[in-house]
């Protein structure tokens, strides 16, 4: 696979190393790394208006052409964030062109997951989706009382979103919206590009 090097001018250097962390899967058995190529390798044999999973290569150009389609709706419904949280890694490697799109100053990071942080295999990933996401880093900027824009990859179950909207609720937000590139059922997310998912990233394979 080719990954896009052309990391663009508005990407948050400060994420660098997890991004490029991302992009290594040394770390993953060759077991795993088989698996993955197997499931990969089905999913192309099967449409993409069946399977619901997109296995194009997305470039950087991809990624902005998708999030500013998430975020044309977003200023239709005249929803005007103060705060662009990303949920890491993905959300928060596209949350800093989501909130040049929408004109807005801060933002900020947090973790959700519900996948297992010995594996980033596809094929692993898959076999937790439906656990329980929990929040794993917490937020630096302050919430409270502020309009926020919840923003991941995609969505599989909508659980790390509901999980990190909970989350910011609690901590005092007055009210959480979530965006994401692609999403597999259109509750997932109140904002998304694509319905399915997607496998192929700039910054390396997904599940």
């Amino acid at each position: 696979m080719e990954l896009d090097n052309n990391i663009p001018g508005w990407f948050d250097m400060n994420l660098l190393p997890l991004y490029e962390k991302k992009r290594d899967r040394t770390s993953i058995s060759k077991r795993d790394r088989s698996l993955d190529a197997i499931l990969r390798g089905l999913l192309k044999c099967v449409p993409c208006e069946i399977s619901r999973v997109n296995t194009r290569y997305h470039s950087w150009i991809d990624i902005e052409q998708m999030i500013k389609q998430a975020c044309v709706g977003i200023q239709e419904d005249s929803y005007a964030p103060s705060l662009i949280m990303g949920i890491k890694s993905g959300g928060a490697f596209i949350a800093r062109y989501a909130a040049i799109c929408l004109e807005v100053n801060d933002v900020d990071y947090m973790g959700v997951s519900h996948y297992s942080g010995k594996t980033r295999s596809v094929a692993r990933s898959l076999t937790q989706v439906n656990k329980n996401a929990v929040v794993t880093e917490k937020n630096t900027m302050p919430v409270e009382g502020k309009a926020i824009l919840l923003v991941d990859d995609q969505a599989a179950t909508g659980s790390s979103l509901i999980a990190g909207k909970d989350y910011l609720l609690k901590s005092g937000a007055s009210e959480v919206r979530t965006m994401c590139l692609f999403s597999k059922k259109k509750p997932l997310a109140d904002y998304y590009a694509k319905r399915g998912l997607a496998v192929y990233f700039p910054w390396g394979k997904d599940a």
